[in-house]
């Protein structure tokens, strides 16, 4: 790369990259704040229609993880405080894409292109960010999918 800090700290913990990467891409921890994250570990038997239940220890180890590099978390940079403040404070949102952040960063994705095929879903990040995976999601280095 060009030697820039990536827009998120990438996911730094073992157990948080292999368990949270089984299914979906690890997503970087700053993207939501630490009660989204407790919501969502509290609720792993029914992680949006999967049983992603895991031991004790591994939900321990996550939730840990997770909360000391939340968006609203000390170590937070300046985007992850801009996300954590777009969040009310009696809300724990469990999707980043529902986010007022979110929106306004992606304002200008017409609706037909989240339906195409090699995306499939907001969620997707890794099918325009090219490098989300490590935490970068710079512009240059977006590329739309055409189908």
């Amino acid at each position: 790369g060009d030697g820039s800090p990536p827009t998120f700290p990438p996911v730094s913990n073992k157990t948080v990259s292999t368990e949270c990467s089984a299914c979906h891409m690890a997503y970087p921890a700053g993207l939501l704040p630490a009660r989204s994250w407790t919501r969502m570990m509290r609720e792993l038997d029914n992680h949006f229609g999967e049983d992603a239940s895991l031991s004790p220890e591994e939900t321990l180890t996550i939730s840990r993880y997770l909360q000391d590099n939340a968006a609203d978390s000390a170590r937070a940079n300046d985007r992850m405080r801009r996300i954590a403040g777009g969040i009310a404070s009696n809300a724990a949102p469990l999707r980043f894409t529902e986010t007022a952040y979110f929106g306004y960063l992606h304002d200008e994705v017409p609706a037909y292109v989240w339906k195409r095929a090699k995306i499939g879903s907001r969620a997707n990040c890794i099918a325009c960010h090219t490098r989300a995976e490590t935490g970068s999601f710079v512009e240059r280095e977006i590329k739309i999918p055409k189908d």
